[in-house]
């Protein structure tokens, strides 16, 4: 299944956007930028798929982590919790070995990977994807310690 995301800055016709999505047989989700507040999910999470929080601000490779990100993870988290909504979130940017385990344990289930992580020069594409698995698993025990039985996605690796 493909899936679309969309920042509800980009159009003043978010609902359109999202139906036009769907005609084409994809998912539809909502993408929050960095400066973008996570308020706006009140009033279209009737209407998304999926959430697609911005870690970074958009440029290239290697930016840092935004100060408010796992912050915005977590509160975008519990107030879908809260309404009982089964919408993951997904993270971009700046998805690396030592920030996995945060997102994950802030709320997010799906990894947009790079150079962080899955393509880090380091080692091998296959000794980074084990690595990665190593550091969800830290990332679940530790959501598992602060959410208790709270929703759980099913975690997902995605690379360009």
């Amino acid at each position: 299944m493909q899936q679309i995301s969309v920042n509800d800055e980009s159009t003043p016709h978010f609902d359109r956007v999202v139906s036009l999505i769907r005609d084409v047989g994809a998912k539809a989700g909502l993408a929050l930028n960095p400066s973008t507040l996570p308020n706006v999910l009140q009033y279209v999470s009737e209407l998304v798929d999926c959430l697609l929080v911005m870690t970074v601000n958009l440029g290239f490779a290697g930016r840092k982590l935004t100060k408010s990100a796992l912050a915005k993870i977590r509160s975008c988290r519990t107030w879908l919790d809260d309404r009982g909504l089964d919408i993951p979130i997904e993270v971009d940017g700046n998805v690396s070995f030592g920030n996995i385990p945060k997102m994950l344990a802030a709320g997010a289930s799906i990894f947009v990977v790079g150079n962080g992580s899955l393509f880090h020069p380091a080692a091998s594409r296959e000794e980074n994807m084990k690595k990665i698995q190593a550091v969800v698993n830290i990332g679940l025990h530790t959501r598992s310690e602060l959410r208790g039985n709270g929703t759980t996605h099913l975690v997902q690796v995605r690379h360009p």
